[in-house]
């Protein structure tokens, strides 16, 4: 397969993000992306990141057993509450309801730290119990000094310094969330809500970033792979967010402005994958460049032009397909200006949420 998910500074930018895929991806291909990560970490074994996008991969497997081996290789602090309710969650799938019950017991009876209590208020809320999650939820709130927050500027440019749940992985910050939504427990949850979608939109663009790189330093067809993988990981935050936006009441207006522009901002990746995709998948023999095909590709994928002509240029510049030239050279036919165009378009969608840095010449 494509090495990009095997290169390691590529696996980091991938880090949690498995859990957007959903059922996008063939269970061969996730498998394919499981055998890369289990190389890595028989080369090296200091990644503790690489072992839990294993046990993330592997759920998405349905391979339950395989993925607590995994987990039971995770020593140390870090994570154990994570650890503890994702054992639960493979013991279910086993329809083992003592190991669910031994896995979860010790959130109930004596979580050892901040990070077990914040983890003992989902496994809480796992059992439908509204008092106790609520009650946790205050105890924490109180612990961290976040009771009785009022809504300022420094909230919504540094939300983590304000939020109980950023420590968690994003499988588990959402599953938080949601809670406090389905409970009704309203302080703080707006804060919560804006952190997890802020950090959903800068992680895909993260990815973003990497198939970018891929493309510029390997070319275009090195970063197949990948952009199928980030297509179902935008696919999969854009309907987390969506999913969210649908069942969210608000109390702070600009929170939900927010949520918009971080759901316009996921959505405008996800189309840019599709597109890379589209244009990747370009039948090699019956091909015919026009006008007409770009108008389509432009329609069916619900992207732009300038996103059509920044993938063409990098494919154009990392490669030599006549195919992706002459689509090009009808772009700029059509719009002699489009590069500066384009330019402005990439520095407008900064308004649209957090976005990691990225030098794209």
């Amino acid at each position: 397969m494509s090495p990009i998910l095997s290169k390691r500074h590529l696996v980091e930018d991938f880090t949690d993000c498995f859990d957007f895929i959903g059922d996008q991806l063939s269970k061969s291909l996730i498998q394919d992306i499981l055998s890369e990560y289990e190389k890595i970490w028989a080369e090296d074994s200091e990644s503790i990141d690489i072992l839990y996008d294993c046990e993330s991969l592997l759920a998405l497997l349905r391979d339950h057993e395989k993925a607590i081996t995994f987990l039971d290789q995770i020593d140390g602090e870090y994570g154990s509450g994570m650890r503890m309710l994702r054992r639960a969650s493979h013991y279910a799938g086993l329809n083992d309801k003592e190991g669910v019950k031994k896995s979860l017991y010790p959130l109930f009876s004596h979580p050892c730290n901040e990070h077990e209590k914040e983890c003992a208020f989902i496994a809480f809320g796992r059992l439908d119990d509204k008092v106790s999650t609520a009650r946790v939820w205050k105890e924490l709130l109180k612990e961290k000094e976040l009771e009785n927050q009022v809504f300022h500027e420094e909230i919504f440019s540094n939300p983590d310094s304000y939020n109980c749940l950023s420590h968690l992985h994003i499988r588990e910050w959402n599953e938080g969330v949601r809670l406090l939504y389905r409970f009704d427990i309203r302080e703080n949850r707006d804060i919560e809500l804006y952190a997890l979608v802020s950090m959903i939109h800068y992680q895909v663009g993260i990815v973003y970033n990497s198939i970018i790189d891929m493309i510029q330093n390997s070319g275009p067809y090195e970063a197949f792979t990948g952009m199928t993988v980030a297509l179902a990981i935008s696919t999969g935050a854009l309907s987390w967010i969506t999913e969210l936006r649908d069942m969210v009441t608000i109390d702070e207006p600009k929170v939900y402005q927010e949520l918009i522009l971080n759901l316009e901002g996921v959505r405008k990746y996800q189309t840019f994958f599709t597109i890379g995709e589209r244009l990747l998948t370009i039948p090699t023999t019956t091909f015919q460049p026009n006008e007409s095909f770009l108008h389509n590709l432009v329609k069916e994928t619900g992207g732009d032009v300038y996103q059509v002509y920044t993938l063409l240029n990098l494919f154009t510049e990392a490669g030599n397909d006549t195919d992706y030239e002459h689509l090009l050279d009808i772009l700029l036919n059509l719009d002699p200006d489009i590069e500066r165009k384009a330019m402005m378009r990439r520095e407008m969608d900064g308004y649209l949420g957090p976005q990691p840095p990225f030098d794209l010449e």
